[in-house]
């Protein structure tokens, strides 16, 4: 079943799936170290990862098991990172929420707006009672975006399978519907 692909902005930012023409911004932003340090897109991030990632988000878009979009400035399209749930279970109610920031957009509050949006989106629209954000122990600066984005700390975790190269511990945080009644 397709999944209706919802409109999600604010004055910042917007959310949008990425299409064929965003393979060369996706692929010269994700290959920052900084961001294959501490998540689990492939590593060295190589620009066939950009084209694979764009066409299984549209495929998962079509089929309703996936959602993942590109952050992009609201006025001018430009990509400032992505927003993705690589979990995905509306039969359980459960999602996590993975995102990233590009280098030259870090600190201006995208991340947690996009956050903010997605997980408002996943839980108020699709009804999902369970949004989990997992973050590696050493990255305080994802830990603060899913604070800002109004997100509980639950406690430290052993990492998922898809983490395992890189990381050893990751911080719990999750989301409820009854945190996203307020916004």
């Amino acid at each position: 079943m397709e999944l209706a692909i919802p409109t999600l902005h604010d004055d910042v930012i917007a959310l949008r799936p990425p299409g064929p023409a965003d393979v060369d911004a996706i692929y010269a932003d994700i290959t920052d170290p900084d961001i294959g340090k501490f998540t689990a897109i492939p590593w060295p991030y190589e620009r066939q990862h950009a084209v694979t990632w764009v066409d299984e988000t549209t495929r998962k878009w079509a089929d309703g098991t996936g959602a993942g979009f590109l952050t992009v400035d609201a006025a001018t399209d430009e990509l400032l990172g992505g927003i993705g749930f690589p979990i995905f279970d509306p039969e359980n109610g459960l999602a996590e929420v993975g995102y990233w920031v590009k280098k030259e957009a870090r600190g201006r509050g995208i991340a947690p707006r996009a956050v903010v949006l997605a997980s408002t989106w996943i839980v108020g629209d699709l009804g999902f009672g369970r949004v989990e954000l997992q973050t590696d122990v050493r990255n305080h600066a994802s830990q603060r975006v899913a604070e800002k984005a109004g997100y509980r700390r639950e406690g430290e975790v052993d990492p998922p399978e898809r983490c395992r190269e890189r990381s050893e511990r990751m911080v719990m945080f999750s989301l409820g519907a009854e945190a996203t009644a307020d916004r």
